[in-house]
């Protein structure tokens, strides 16, 4: 699940979801631009792992991001994994303001800061594969 402003973080959501792929773990990919929150929250809801993603922008997450995250925690999904990521250009807060609504919500956090400055490369998106790998079963 992700938003994006200029791509950058819908790479990271790729990346990601590559990974699941190659482990063999059904993935589905989520835009908050795209698809309506209420869609996206029936597919969590029945998913182990749940990646949320989201740029930063005024030192926070966007605000559709906020929007998901404060649905699904109102529904208290339990025995979760999350996954933060996010692409930024000066702060990167919103990485840890996603795990900071995660952390409470009792999911399980593998990995931690996922965040790429500016636009990633194909050797930043190699990195953030491989913590992937290293994060899920």
């Amino acid at each position: 699940v992700y938003d994006t402003m200029w791509h950058s973080t819908e790479s990271m959501a790729y990346a990601i979801k590559d990974v699941f792929e190659e482990k063999g773990i059904p993935c589905e990919m989520r835009s908050l631009q795209s698809n309506h929150i209420s869609d996206i929250m029936a597919s969590a809801l029945e998913a182990k792992y749940i990646c949320v993603g989201s740029p930063t922008l005024n030192n926070g997450m966007l605000p559709s991001v906020s929007a998901f995250l404060t649905y699904m925690k109102g529904l208290a999904p339990k025995g979760r994994i999350g996954i933060a990521f996010g692409s930024y250009g000066w702060g990167g807060q919103s990485i840890g303001d996603i795990e900071n609504i995660l952390e409470p919500a009792k999911f399980e956090l593998p990995v931690r800061g996922l965040k790429v400055q500016w636009v990633p490369d194909e050797k930043e998106l190699t990195e953030i594969r491989n913590k992937i790998r290293e994060a899920i079963k």
